[in-house]
């Protein structure tokens, strides 16, 4: 069946794409789920947090096709949800209730495209593109009215100060080091050119903000002997370490990190301050083997209970079975919801 019911306890994922069932419950969350590269399996489940219902594959029953290969990010904005589907280079419009799509956006032959991560501010959404460059859609026509290059495979992006933040990773060019993935382009929202490029360590791919305007990056390193690691940077474009992490999310002033790097024997789950850079929590969440992230994919806080939510994959190395999503509520275990293969984001 597509429809689960679910407590706080886990149930076996539900592989049975025959019968869809659309969610008709305006209160959900919607999970982005990434899928294997090259299997064109992205899809979006909806948990219902009150009752622990969760539901498969509500793109494809809204639509009646699925939404491509790999999709990176989901943003709710202006009662739309814009989604970033990197592999079929594709933006993807939908009604923010029905999911039922609104435009698809298809880059051009020979144009920048790969879409990877989303903002909005003012009446536009903002796109980092692998191809090199950040676009911007006006979200009244629903068409890219402009686009600014900003260096090799840019990842995620993050607004603050009036300013975008973008990571640029050179993560093609893995093979030299990353010798050109080693700052943050900063872009002045209100003339869209870049106004300084900010230098942090070495492959930086995560970045976020809190409510003061501070900005904190992930670089993932070299994979090997370069871990990855957390800069923070303030209005002036100073840096400094934080500490270590491959995941992060912030609500309010609170930096919420998970360190996971491949093969590691641990999982730590550490929160920091965002205006002092000191530790809160050396493990801010709590539960049983079975109740906690073994290969953690995302994380995010619900604004409307500070509940904390964390994406997995099933097993280490799995990119191919159906993944989980871990709630904690103070801290302590909560659920654990059945949804798609690689879980990306959450929008609430």
């Amino acid at each position: 069946m597509a429809l689960v019911m679910m407590g706080a306890v886990s149930f076996t994922a539900c592989d049975d794409e025959d019968e869809l069932s659309q969610v008709s419950n305006k209160d959900v969350v919607y999970v982005l789920n990434e899928g294997k590269m090259g299997s064109n399996n992205t899809s979006v489940s909806a948990l219902d947090l009150k009752s622990g219902e969760n539901y498969y594959y509500q793109f494809m029953a809204a639509n009646g096709r699925g939404l491509g290969d790999t999709g990176q990010d989901m943003l709710r904005y202006g009662g739309k949800i814009y989604i970033a589907v990197y592999g079929s280079n594709t933006i993807e419009i939908v009604d923010g209730t029905s999911l039922k799509s609104i435009k698809t956006i298809q880059t051009e032959a020979g144009k920048p495209g790969s879409p990877r991560s989303l903002a909005a501010d003012k009446g536009k959404v903002y796109v980092s593109l692998y191809d090199g460059y950040v676009a911007k859609l006006d979200t009244a026509s629903l068409a890219i009215e402009d686009s600014i290059a900003v260096g090799p495979n840019p990842e995620e992006i993050t607004i603050a100060n009036g300013n975008l933040y973008v990571t640029v990773s050179d993560g093609m060019n893995y093979a030299a080091g990353y010798e050109n993935g080693k700052y943050v382009s900063k872009i002045a929202l209100d003339s869209f050119k870049v106004a300084s490029k900010i230098d942090v360590l070495v492959n930086p791919t995560k970045i976020t903000s809190d409510k003061d305007g501070n900005v904190f990056v992930i670089s993932m390193g070299n994979y090997g002997d370069i871990p990855a690691t957390i800069q923070k940077i303030t209005k002036d474009d100073s840096v400094s370490v934080v500490g270590n992490a491959t995941i992060m999310a912030c609500n309010e002033n609170t930096l919420y990190t998970i360190n996971a790097p491949w093969g590691a024997s641990s999982i730590d789950f550490v929160s920091f301050n965002t205006k002092t850079g000191v530790k809160e929590n050396s493990s801010f969440i709590s539960g049983s083997e079975d109740e906690l992230p073994s290969n953690p994919t995302s994380i995010s806080v619900n604004p409307k209970n500070g509940n904390i939510m964390i994406g997995s994959y099933l097993t280490a190395g799995d990119y191919s079975s159906n993944g989980y999503v871990f709630e904690y509520a103070d801290g302590a275990f909560k659920a654990k919801y059945n949804v798609g293969v690689g879980p990306r984001k959450i929008v609430y």
